[in-house]
């Protein structure tokens, strides 16, 4: 099983994730142990803390040299890996202008977005953005819907949101303790409700989150079964990354 990771902060030394290029490599020769052979890096994009193009201008400078130097990497050590570029957008009303301004990106440049909300945000509210980015043409992906007050208290919400032309995404280390509290349950039960579309690693660190889907996958086999585990670990994300629902 080759696996598709759809939300990571592997790049080296733009955000919050790995800290330098060497992290960088170190995190790529995790994901690839792991089978994880197909990438897409989402660096953050926050607009509020920036104040100025020419500082998005420079920040967006530096995930370009960034990806280059995985993309290097990659070529040299794992030629079969597929490195794609976007951004994990926290949401904003003015997101689509960001978008053709080039500030940030959808996944692999297409229609697709990857976007967090507040965690505190109401179910109204994440209803209208949803709403808004598509009419806007774009196709939301739910990044880590697990940490979102509204679906642990009512995970049929994720349904009404699907059913809009959302997509769902949760993290594959919230799987790996799937017995473990509130997080748990609802992470087993939109499992089992096929609620959920994308599993990715959302990876920060070698060491605390590193990269990797393989035991996530497994649980998913055993609850929902293979075809499922699939199209959550590989399948989806590459209709993703083709720009096809």
């Amino acid at each position: 099983m080759n696996f598709a990771d759809l939300h990571c902060h592997i790049l080296g030394g733009v955000d919050d994730g790995a800290r330098d290029e060497k992290e960088m490599r170190e995190m790529l020769d995790v994901a690839y142990d792991d089978g994880i052979h197909t990438i897409c890096f989402t660096p953050h994009f926050k607009q509020y803390e920036f104040s100025s193009v020419a500082e998005i201008a420079s920040y967006n400078k530096n995930i370009s040299e960034s990806f280059n130097k995985a993309k290097e990497y990659a070529q040299e050590k794992y030629p079969d890996m597929k490195l794609f570029l976007g951004s994990e957008i926290m949401y904003h009303h003015d997101i689509s202008n960001s978008l053709l301004s080039s500030f940030c990106k959808g996944i692999a440049g297409g229609s697709f977005v990857l976007v967090e909300f507040d965690p505190g945000i109401s179910f109204f509210d994440m209803r209208l953005a949803i709403s808004n980015l598509l009419r806007n043409g774009m196709h939301p992906i739910i990044a880590h819907a697990e940490r979102y007050g509204i679906f642990i208290k009512n995970p049929k919400r994720l349904q009404e949101l699907k059913e809009l032309g959302a997509s769902v995404q949760v993290n594959a280390h919230g799987i790996k303790k799937i017995a473990i509290g509130k997080i748990a349950r609802f992470l087993k039960n939109a499992l089992k409700q096929s609620l959920v579309d994308i599993v990715a690693t959302d990876s920060h660190r070698p060491d605390s989150s590193p990269p990797q889907i393989s035991r996530a996958y497994e649980i998913i086999k055993k609850l929902c079964g293979a075809d499922y585990a699939e199209n959550v670990c590989c399948k989806n994300a590459e209709k993703i990354l083709n720009n096809e629902n």
